[in-house]
């Protein structure tokens, strides 16, 4: 028997779930919920939808799904999951996770409770290359690590779209929307670890430039999180993390990326993705891995949906979500205070 799937927003998201979803043989989309009534009406109509609901409650009363995929904005991440969690169904929650830590930890109660399993949209764990960067490192080849710095953005846009400017609906800017893909990919690599304290500072530069360019829907008076992050992250272990996010940066090569510093030489997310030291010299090693999927959204669900069935694991756990909330809840909890917080 397919199994149950129903997705939750008819944005640019929801829309890009549907029609991956509809590729899978046994899976079976059997709704798709939205307050807005013409979004969601044109994506059931564009994915033939069968159901469409305003709201969560009546959608999962009536369908049962056995698989819901949260793709609505993040301040409905929590109460969703967590109606899904109870209605029986596994979750996919897109990212951020949510609001805060609060929120966050009823996210992975409501899992426990009903005994089913949780992932997140993290679609960047699915690059084979990374994955074989992180058994490099797991088998201590690269050393230990010390330092690592990730950053991301855009060239001078923000994220389009209806809310990602609004904190109220979006719990943060560039480093929740954007930077947030770069920085869970580069901690899952270097194994996850404890983060005891976060520094941080933010900017927001739409608001003050003469000619804003407006890449979303509103208008620059309407913005309310930053679009410049730079924040330093201690590590239990005595490492360290830096985060740059800047959704205004000028043209570059490389708009996003991550580095690793271990006392053996240094990984990266871009080819030749290590290089070790040799003395003064260094020498490129080239990672074999699998290829790439070709599609790392669908490949997400695939292996998400096997895990529903008995065949593996989720590829996020609890804890790897939680710590990605921690430092971002950290992150913005500094910059308000003005210094160093506890996470």
């Amino acid at each position: 028997m397919p199994i149950k799937a129903a997705v939750i927003g008819a944005g640019s998201m929801g829309n890009n779930h549907l029609a991956l979803l509809a590729t899978i043989p046994d899976v079976q989309i059997v709704a798709l919920v939205d307050p807005d009534e013409q979004a969601s009406r044109a994506a059931a109509e564009k994915h033939r939808v069968p159901a469409v609901y305003p709201d969560i409650a009546p959608m999962l009363a009536a369908e049962r799904p056995e698989y819901v995929v949260v793709a609505s904005p993040v301040k409905y991440h929590a109460p969703q999951a967590i109606a899904a969690f109870d209605a029986g169904a596994h979750v996919l929650v897109e990212k951020p996770l949510c609001m805060d830590l609060a929120e966050a930890e009823g996210i992975v109660a409501a899992a426990t409770r009903a005994g089913r399993l949780f992932t997140m949209g993290f679609q960047r764990r699915q690059s084979r290359a990374f994955r074989a960067l992180k058994r490099f490192i797991a088998d201590g080849k690269l050393g230990a690590i010390y330092h690592s710095r990730v950053w991301g953005g855009h060239t001078m846009s923000y994220a389009w779209g209806r809310y990602h400017h609004r904190k109220d609906q979006s719990f943060g800017g560039v480093a929740a929307a954007t930077v947030i893909h770069d920085l869970d990919a580069l901690l899952w690599v270097i194994g996850v670890p404890e983060p005891v304290t976060v520094s941080a500072s933010i900017f927001r530069k739409l608001d003050k430039v003469p000619d804003p360019y407006i890449s979303f829907i509103g208008t620059a008076a309407d913005v309310t999180v930053e679009d410049f992050a730079h924040a330093h992250v201690r590590f239990a272990d005595g490492s360290s993390m830096s985060i740059e996010g800047n959704w205004l940066m000028h043209p570059r090569k490389r708009h996003s990326g991550f580095e690793i510093n271990g006392v053996l030489g240094i990984g990266s997310d871009a080819p030749p993705m290590v290089e070790l030291d040799r003395g003064r010299d260094v020498d490129p090693v080239e990672l074999e891995h699998e290829p790439e999927p070709a599609n790392a959204v669908l490949q997400e669900h695939v292996e998400f949906l096997a895990a529903i069935q008995g065949h593996g694991t989720p590829v996020v756990t609890f804890r790897e979500a939680l710590v990605v909330q921690r430092i971002l809840v950290g992150l913005y909890e500094s910059a308000e205070r003005g210094g160093e917080v506890r996470v």
